[in-house]
């Protein structure tokens, strides 16, 4: 364990030393945070979160973000807030608090006077208490430096305010208590672990501590006293309460906990996240809490899923049409461009930084990304590249035709001209600390709009930028409509300026991420596309609109997953899906699902006059390769290698519930009649109620991995595993065989329900290439070879055996004869056949290449 610690540590002062050697250009996106969330504050109705992305997001309690700010080139690690103002500390190499107005988010102050990385934060009457890796404390009054304690020889992990006392507590186990009169230190207790949460609840003080050590303390006549009152198997992250009960986060989950009569006891433990929860809010009867995955979760205080806020979409793209060219700049930086009227793909360029604007020039190509870079290209090829302290964010081509454009970053708009074949870049107006999120150029005036919901008007004769109006919302579009400029805000506003007064407009689009204008309407994208009265809802967000120039009721829309969709006359006419992982599984019923490698969940429709598959829908929350699908009624569930089962809505492609209980990969799930059953790598077996999402039941299977599943009812389920057996729960009993040598990957059976009990069999198959035939008690009746390879799947269908293998053969066995007989062989297949599915509904085998799908009809197969 010593070792282990001591090549942590040797990584950490290594990883600090790389840190401070790099500068970091700062980014803007109004949507959530792309990795660890490290701290939550509820104040009123809003919840503010910081991350290791260096931003501050602000939310409703729906889990609708309302304001995005970036803090820091390095982690925000602690945010505090109070009536007036919100504080962001820091990580290292930035070391400096960030205060903005609470109600404008305006950066207000800059503090600079710890050395290291700002750990906690707390609002004291009109002081500023701040702490962190240089083991100091700061009492900072009217935001200038007060007073300075060095009270600890470690860092300090955690603030808090109890009584008459400053609490803090740091890595090397002190917690310290200071009088708030003089700030001198007047007792301190030893624990020897890191202190990682301090709450206070009902007059006592609580803290939590690395080695899984929770301890109370209490003041009696000018002395504390403390006690260790609880032990848990890991880390106290964090400890809540909701007025009645204390919530401590302990890995994924959160421990509910009465305290009354001073005896505390664990009333119940409530599984929220698989990986380790990093912060928790109560309010409302509600749990706020995230990890370090970047995600944010609702739930109710007695464990119900509600939602989860939208991570940062790593899948969005940027759009822009013009002569005949899309340009589709993404997350991951690859550059797209398309014909628009075949849809063909021209080109592509992959960068290094994700894409926040693109603009098709002309023949060029202009690309700004997240870390400050500018690129110019034409036929994919780089023709120019230009760079800037932080990250472009929007651009806008002059209205004149020349080879000119605007674009917008933080603190200044720049342009970039083609003067005589060469491309120059230059500042032409600043403004302090504001991102310009969108520009529009009106001939002789250009607009443009900030994060913080200021409109400017830049005369270009002077560029002198002028502030014509502030509204408390991001921009996220300027457009024309008529002789009249529109302003789109994030919240769903907009707002109509015909040069002298202004008109706002409320839609019920939020969060609205772009606009447009096109055929005299506006078009509005965000929750919803709104179009005039009419709406479209997809399965994820619209992230930006293009207008296809020379057309009428025509445009392009990106969605947060990734798809870019031309759309006609209010109709989808074609998709770009952008990049998908290699298919991994495949389920086919009425609707036809594939999991892929990457994590996304595709749902395709059959167009019979084309023999063909068409993706319709691309469903991406999973953040690990997805290993099986089902359906029940409106929902299609994926169970993935992240360790969750998702619920998604059919119709809409939209998160409706998501299943946590398994702690290793969720390889296989299967419905039946109203229960789910899912088995893990993890050695589980759980049952969930699918009218509540419940967990009904779990059976556990130390070292055993679970492959596939099959059952004849709800009280009868068999599982194939890793180790090869098969598995059978009957009414609650359990029972497992060794059946091979090696893995099992599938199974199924002839079972239907007029079948006599006796002539059920069971087939199973894998890494040996044979099929096992068991009977109902997993007795052993028959084997035979199908494949000299592994057999990854075995489905029953009309009295014969499809086996589809990693020699690239699918083949079919009759199975009415004593023997099995192989009368059907498929070998058309360039690659290993790992997934397989069988649709009664469109009477089609179906497999895949591990891009598209390709299908055998059921009439063609020999008889």
């Amino acid at each position: 364990m010593k070792a282990i610690l001591f090549c942590i540590g040797l990584f950490s002062v290594l990883f600090f030393e790389i840190f401070q050697n790099v500068v970091f250009a700062l980014d803007f996106t109004l949507y959530g945070h792309s990795s660890v969330v490290w701290d939550l504050k509820i104040y009123n109705d809003k919840l503010y979160s910081v991350g290791a992305d260096g931003t501050l997001k602000v939310w409703n309690k729906e889990l609708l973000p309302l304001q995005s700010i970036t803090t820091h080139g390095s982690w925000a690690r602690c945010v505090a807030v109070n009536d007036k103002y919100v504080a962001v500390g820091g990580y290292k190499p930035d070391n400096t608090i960030k205060v903005y107005d609470k109600h404008t988010m305006k950066l207000l102050h800059t503090l600079k006077g710890h050395a290291g990385s700002i750990f906690s934060l707390t609002f004291y009457n009109t002081m500023l208490i701040s702490a962190g890796s240089d083991n100091t404390i700061i009492i900072w009054k009217d935001f200038k430096l007060f007073k300075s304690l060095k009270i600890h020889d470690g860092w300090i992990r955690k603030i808090i305010v109890f009584g008459n006392y400053l609490i803090s507590g740091d890595e090397n186990g002190r917690i310290a208590f200071s009088s708030l009169e003089d700030f001198k230190r007047k007792q301190s207790f030893e624990f020897g672990s890191q202190v990682l949460s301090l709450h206070v609840f009902r007059n006592v003080l609580y803290s939590g501590l690395s080695d899984g050590s929770m301890y109370r303390f209490r003041t009696e006549k000018n002395t504390i006293r403390a006690e260790k009152v609880l032990s848990f198997q890991s880390a106290v992250q964090s400890i809540v309460d909701d007025g009645k009960f204390l919530y401590v986060s302990v890995g994924g989950k959160v421990i509910v906990i009465n305290d009354e009569r001073n005896i505390l006891k664990i009333v119940k433990d409530l599984d929220i996240s698989v990986s380790e929860v990093t912060a928790l809010q109560i309010a409302d009867n509600t749990i706020f809490a995230s990890n370090r995955e970047g995600e944010i979760f609702k739930y109710t205080t007695e464990g119900r899923y509600i939602k989860k806020a939208p991570k940062h979409f790593l899948s969005s793209a940027k759009i822009h049409a013009n002569k005949g060219t899309l340009v589709v700049g993404r997350e991951d930086g690859t550059i797209e461009s398309y014909d628009v009227f075949s849809g063909l793909m021209r080109w592509n360029y992959k960068n290094d930084g994700s894409l926040r604007c693109v603009l098709a020039l002309n023949e060029s190509v202009i690309a700004g990304d997240a870390l400050g870079k500018l690129l110019v290209l034409r036929n994919g090829k780089v023709e120019g590249s230009f760079s800037n302290e932080d990250a472009f964010i929007s651009c806008a081509p002059d209205s004149s035709g020349k080879n000119l454009i605007y674009l917008g970053s933080r603190g200044k708009i720049l342009t970039l001209e083609n003067i005589k074949g060469k491309w120059t870049l230059k500042t032409i107006s600043k403004i302090s600390e504001e991102w310009s999120t969108s520009i529009h150029d009106d001939g002789e005036i250009l607009y443009f709009g900030t994060n913080i919901g200021n409109v400017y008007m830049l005369d270009k004769k002077n560029y002198q930028a002028k502030l014509i109006k502030f509204y408390p919302s991001a921009v996220v579009k300027i457009a024309k409509i008529s002789n009249r400029i529109v302003v789109f805000y994030f919240d769903g506003t907009y707002a109509l300026f015909d040069g002298k007064s202004w008109n706002f407009q409320k839609s019920d689009v939020f969060p609205l991420y772009t606009g447009l204008v096109g055929d005299s309407q506006m078009y509005l994208g965000g929750s919803k596309l709104r179009i005039g009265n009419d709406t479209l809802e997809f399965e994820a967000f619209v992230v930006d609109l293009a207008n296809l120039p020379g057309t009428r009721h025509s445009f392009f829309a990106s969605l947060s997953n990734g798809v870019v969709l031309q759309i006609e006359n209010g109709n989808v006419v074609r998709r770009f899906s952008g990049q998908l992982g290699a298919i991994s599984t495949i389920y086919a019923n009425g609707v036809v699902a594939c999991g892929h490698e990457d994590g996304k969940v595709t749902l395709w429709t059959y167009n019979v006059k084309q023999n063909t598959f068409q993706l319709t829908m691309v469903l991406d929350d999973h953040i690990d390769s997805v290993k099986s699908v089902a359906s029940y009624k409106n929902y299609v569930i994926s169970a993935s290698n992240d360790r969750t089962i998702k619920i998604w809505d059919f119709k809409t492609g939209k998160l409706v519930n998501m299943l946590i209980g398994h702690s290793g990969y969720v390889w296989s799930i299967l419905v039946v009649g109203d229960i789910l059953v899912s088995g893990g790598w993890d050695g589980k077996v759980i049952l969930w109620d699918l009218k509540t999402f419940q967990k009904l039941k779990t059976y556990e299977f130390p070292k055993l991995s679970f492959t596939d599943i099959f059952a004849l009812s709800e009280e009868e389920i068999y599982l194939t595993t890793l180790e090869g057996f098969v598995v059978r729960i009957y009414k609650g009993q359990t029972k497992k065989v060794k059946i091979s040598e090696q893995t099992l990957w599938s199974i199924d059976s002839n079972y239907v329900g007029n079948l006599a009990s006796s002539k059920v069999r069971i087939y199973t198959a894998g890494w040996d290439g044979r099929v096992y035939i068991l009977d109902k008690e997993l007795k052993k009746i028959g084997e035979f070879r199908c494949h000299n390879s592994t057999i990854f799947k075995v489905i029953h269908f009309d009295q014969k055996l499809f086996t589809a293998g990693t020699d690239n053969l699918i083949k079919v066995w009759d199975l009415t004869g004593d023997e099995p007989k192989n009368i059907g062989v498929y070998s058309k297949f360039r690659q290993s056949i790992l997934s397989v599915a069988l649709s009664k509904t469109l009477g089609k085998l179906i497999t895949t290449d591990g891009e598209n799908l390709i299908s055998v009809d059921l009439g063609d197969i020999p008889k």
